[in-house]
């Protein structure tokens, strides 16, 4: 595929996969009946959203989405996959620049650490060899149901080890299920990330709870109180270092924090849509932080194995939710954009 000139900053290793890649490792892997599953799965998901409801989509719908993930978690079983993987993501996007994030776990009775060594040389081949013209990079993940700033503080160090392959961490997860990376636990990870020098992509206002919005909380003081310790200068020391992702369900009060410090926002157009966070025919919720192209927000394709977006598609049509200022290009947007790049 003909990389072309944009980025795709979201998305998710085993959400971003290729329907090609999935059957070729579900023969090797013994498991081509769940491949045929995922397969019908899919082929019900599309149908039952052709249409996009003012409403938004059924609860089956989204049911569809989460039974999609897990069969291709089922199908992923070795760490030739994860390396495998990580090539055919890069090669498969139309991106010429991508950050892809995944979350390191045991597989085949190896550590965590062999897991990381498989992606990081995926995506060394894909930069070297494998790609020509594009450029990737990876985000360790952290899952806020089960990690704790003890699994952070070993993830920095090896994005750290990682020769510039790994950028940073991300901070994601079921934001309805319990949580163990959540108050100090969550405000000492940010602050660890951030003193490490390296990037930081945090999941936020997934949920209307109030445990999501106390989180959100905790994330936008550690946010007030790492920019607090750092020199006045031009530049913004958050661009380049820390992007949120997402940010539907808000309060203005933390609306407002996130606009006086100016945090870029990873908008997700396909996603949000089919998760029924932005209804068709209605402001997008980022919208009531952002207002135009010249604002600190970037797209992402989130999952495109599920959610059907290129990057093209997704850039697109985030900048037809954000107003055009007067001659600004999309040309011009791009290369605003990248300086949110994880540095």
């Amino acid at each position: 595929m003909c990389a072309k000139k944009t980025s795709d900053v979201h998305k998710h290793l085993n959400g971003s996969v290729s329907f090609r890649f999935l059957e070729e490792t579900a023969h090797r892997n013994g498991c081509y009946d769940v491949f045929q599953t995922l397969v019908r799965v899919k082929q019900d998901y599309q149908e039952k959203t052709k249409e996009d409801p003012k409403d938004g989509y059924s609860e089956e719908c989204l049911t569809l989405i989460w039974q999609q993930f897990s069969l291709i978690h089922q199908i992923l079983r070795t760490l030739y996959d994860i390396k495998q993987a990580t090539l055919d993501v890069i090669q498969s996007s139309d991106a010429r620049y991508q950050e892809i994030r995944t979350t390191p776990k045991e597989m085949e009775g190896k550590s965590v650490d062999s897991y990381i060594d498989a992606f990081i040389e995926g995506l060394r081949i894909a930069n070297n060899d494998e790609s020509p013209g594009k450029q990737a990079f990876g985000l360790l993940s952290l899952n806020r149901e089960f990690h704790t700033s003890k699994e952070a503080e070993h993830f920095i160090q090896r994005v750290r080890e990682s020769d510039g392959w790994l950028k940073g961490l991300d901070i994601c997860g079921n934001p309805l299920a319990p949580r163990t990376l959540t108050g100090v636990e969550l405000q000492k990870t940010i602050a660890m990330a951030l003193d490490a020098g390296i990037g930081l992509a945090i999941h936020m206002g997934e949920a209307d709870t109030d445990e999501e919005r106390q989180d959100t909380d905790t994330i936008l003081t550690a946010l007030e109180n790492w920019v607090n310790t750092q020199p006045k200068g031009e530049k913004n020391p958050l661009h380049g270092r820390v992007r949120l992702g997402h940010c539907i369900f808000l309060t203005e009060e933390q609306r407002k924090k996130i606009r006086d410090l100016v945090v870029p926002i990873e908008v997700c157009p396909t996603c949000h849509r089919k998760l029924n966070w932005h209804l068709k025919d209605q402001p997008h919720p980022v919208r009531n932080i952002y207002s135009f192209w010249r604002d600190p927000i970037v797209s992402g394709t989130d999952d495109w194995t599920v959610f059907d977006a290129s990057a093209e598609t997704e850039q697109n049509g985030m900048l037809d939710l954000f107003e055009k200022p007067d001659g600004m290009t999309r040309k011009q947007v791009k290369e605003h954009q990248r300086q949110f790049h994880f540095r």
